[in-house]
């Protein structure tokens, strides 16, 4: 019963769809007989301009598609065929694209039968049907006009169409090339593409097996968002622009996600001094066989914390039995990281250039301690270095393994300061 009721449905959609085309087409015939004959003899192009059927745009090298049918009639002329004509325009016929004078025009299509020499042209009709379907591949801009399609049998029966052939081409407005983003901040590179036929665009990684910042490998749209950027958001971006008719369009964004400023502050203290004191003064200086220490510390909001290693005239050092390293947690404290290189039992081949590198993902930054010159030895052991080398047995365990690795010689990227 359901099946009845929709069948029945279908048949009466259909049977006020011919009636409608019915109308339409008398309405047509009613304007081609008000029209003066002489006057369509003398100007067919410009009177025809009343009976265009339909506008189609293409792009240069793209495939054109006209549609022309007659069904409301079809039924009452029987081995009626469709033909098709493209009529010589007066810019066709001055550009020398037509040998035809201006005003005629030239058989494209019979039937089913193509007869303008030209492979790019195809006729498809489907069988029993008023339906006629002109393709032409690979568009070319001569083949720009009004074309005409005429119902064999009928005097009056024909449609115009105009089809428009244009350069293709992609533009488009950018982000900078270049972006900078504050970790934990919003950013948008940006890609507004515009042009003949409309671009699609989307977005990949330069390194196509990472993943966007919304987890996919492959984003469509416009602007592709960077939420609450992190170092791993630190890359290049690569933006695509396809209209399927010109070579694909590439841009390509460098986009560098940095942390919060942070300095980097260096202090040294002998074993019997009360303070500590800059990084850059040649005293207090050592004391053979007495403790020497070296402090480096980062201050500021970085994330991530820097970390602190240490080298001597550009080998790396390793906690030993002459040298030990105190490293403070970066958990401990947010804004702060410290790094401090005790030399134990200072002695005369432990003068040299001490430099401390502290480095994150996003930059790195280095200081140098020049020690010079050993006092002589003689003075008493200080409450100052019984604190000090308490404080190295309470923490050792603290130290970081990670500072304990194997540097072959001082980091050689450029500091940023």
């Amino acid at each position: 019963m359901n099946r009845l009721f929709d069948r029945l449905r279908f048949e009466s959609l259909i049977l006020h769809l011919v009636l409608l085309s019915v109308a339409v087409h008398r309405a047509d015939l009613r304007k081609l007989r008000s029209v003066d004959r002489k006057d369509v003899e003398t100007n067919p192009l410009t009177n025809s301009v009343e009976f265009i059927w339909s506008a189609t745009t293409v792009a240069v090298g793209d495939t054109a598609v006209l549609h022309c049918s007659f069904d409301a009639i079809f039924q009452q002329l029987s081995n009626a065929n469709i033909d098709w004509m493209k009529e010589t325009t007066k810019a066709a016929a001055a550009a020398g694209e037509s040998s035809s004078p201006e005003g005629s025009s030239v058989a494209v299509a019979s039937g089913r039968r193509v007869v303008v020499e030209d492979s790019r042209f195809r006729v498809f009709r489907p069988h029993n049907s008023a339906l006629s379907v002109l393709i032409i591949r690979r568009s070319k801009k001569k083949d720009a006009g009004i074309y005409r399609c005429n119902l064999s049998g009928s005097s009056t029966r024909h449609k115009y169409m105009i089809l428009n052939v244009t350069e293709s081409k992609i533009e488009a407005q950018t982000s900078p090339a270049t972006m900078r983003a504050k970790i934990g901040n919003d950013v948008t590179l940006w890609c507004n593409a515009t042009g003949y036929p409309k671009p699609i665009v989307y977005w990949t990684r330069d390194d196509r097996s990472r993943q966007l910042p919304d987890g996919t490998y492959q984003f469509w749209g416009n602007g592709l968002q960077v939420r609450s950027a992190s170092e791993s958001d630190t890359g290049v971006y690569t933006c695509y622009l396809d209209n399927f008719v010109q070579p694909i369009v590439t841009y390509k964004f460098s986009l560098m996600v940095e942390d919060n400023p942070w300095n980097l502050d260096g202090f040294r203290m002998r074993f019997d001094s009360k303070q500590w004191f800059a990084h850059d003064r040649a005293d207090p200086k050592p004391v053979k066989t007495k403790s020497y220490l070296l402090m480096c510390e980062a201050r500021g909001a970085s994330r991530p914390q820097p970390l602190i290693r240490w080298y001597k005239d550009g080998k790396a050092i390793r906690s030993s039995k002459h040298f030990y390293i105190i490293t403070d947690s970066p958990e401990s404290k947010s804004n702060k990281a410290s790094s401090t290189l005790v030399i134990m039992n200072f002695l005369p081949r432990f003068q040299g250039n001490y430099t401390c590198v502290a480095s994150n993902v996003f930059r790195m930054k280095k200081l140098t301690f020049y020690v010079r010159g050993v006092e002589s030895e003689g003075q008493e052991t200080t409450p100052t270095e019984l604190t000090v080398r308490k404080k190295e047995k309470d923490r050792g365990a603290a130290a970081s393994s990670h500072l304990t690795r194997d540097f072959n010689a001082i980091p050689t990227t450029d500091v940023q300061q």
